[in-house]
């Protein structure tokens, strides 16, 4: 019975495995395709049919007290990130002793940043003047920096959450990336499609980064298991 037991517990762990894999790969390659689409597209100055009327349907909500919640909203992918990205990481550092976790945020915070810098330099599409701006940017348009930044902060904290079966906990940092993503397109400052390149390109680099954080995680808990 043990040795029944013991050979079920392997088949469905090689099975559990399998089955994240798959799912992780249909995810990865889906944001790669869309990224290119909209990428291709943008590059080649093509446009997109259903930008401008989804950025006037988002603007015919406006009203004043929801122009203030957007601002706030936005903001909370600013600078403001920055120094919440550095306290976690010296609390799990210093306090939790999990220097991975640390390390984790804070490259994947800095190479988002740093994608986004670069692929904004070289697409240098222009902002969108739909209607005016609620607030003002100076920088090309796509991708959305707030929304790839959104998206490598607090679609972190909810992969963490998730994987340390605060689910429920973990649902609120997931909404939040849509909500950050949202706001660009209400504020006038970003079209549609350029939230959702930023979106997929942060799935790309949150699974990519993920995917280096479990090679270093299950390298560590062997070393452990040999001592």
């Amino acid at each position: 019975m043990s040795r029944f037991n013991w050979m079920y517990s392997v088949l469905f762990q090689f099975a559990s495995l399998i089955y994240r894999w798959i799912l992780s790969l249909i995810v990865v390659l889906g944001a790669a395709f869309v990224f290119l689409e909209l990428a291709e597209d943008v590059w080649l100055k093509e446009g997109f049919s259903w930008d401008v009327p989804l950025m006037r349907d988002v603007h015919h909500l406006s009203a004043p007290w929801l122009d203030t919640l957007m601002q706030g909203v936005t903001l909370t992918a600013s600078a403001l990130v920055v120094t919440a990205v550095a306290g976690i990481a010296i609390w799990l550092w210093r306090w939790r002793r999990n220097k991975l976790d640390a390390l984790t945020m804070i490259a994947t915070l800095a190479g988002s940043v740093i994608i986004n810098t670069l692929l904004k330099l070289v697409f240098a599409r222009p902002r969108p003047d739909v209607f005016q701006p609620l607030t003002v940017e100076h920088s090309y348009s796509f991708p959305s920096g707030h929304t790839s930044t959104a998206i490598a902060f607090y679609g972190l904290l909810a992969v963490l959450l998730w994987r340390a079966n605060h689910r429920g906990a973990a649902l609120l940092p997931g909404l939040w990336v849509l909500a950050v993503a949202f706001s660009r397109v209400y504020l006038g400052v970003h079209y549609p499609s350029d939230v959702l390149g930023s979106l997929a390109l942060g799935l790309i680099w949150l699974s990519a980064v993920m995917y280096v954080h479990d090679r270093y995680w299950d390298r560590a808990r062997r070393r452990a298991l040999a001592a």
